[in-house]
């Protein structure tokens, strides 16, 4: 990552790489609604008040499937740096 690259650029640069993790489109759009939903500090974290998927798909996401947690804390590793 080069330094000239703004901090919003940054950002999306992370959560591309973050939200490539899982391996289905639709857990990826799960994932993305998540992410939305912890990172939004007007209110406070539910599934239930989830936008864009169901309050179920947000807890398969989290409970059921099996994609990369590993790659995930890897990708905020080297976002750190």
């Amino acid at each position: 990552m080069s330094t000239s690259q703004i901090p919003g650029e940054r950002v999306r640069i992370l959560a591309d790489e973050f939200l490539a993790i899982p391996a289905t489109p639709y857990q990826q759009r799960s994932l993305g609604a998540a992410l939305a939903l912890f990172l939004d500090t007007a209110t406070k974290t539910a599934l239930h008040r989830a936008e864009l998927v169901s309050k179920s798909a947000l807890s398969r996401l989290l409970n059921e499937y099996t994609w990369d947690t590993a790659q995930g804390w890897t990708v905020l590793q080297h976002a750190q740096w």
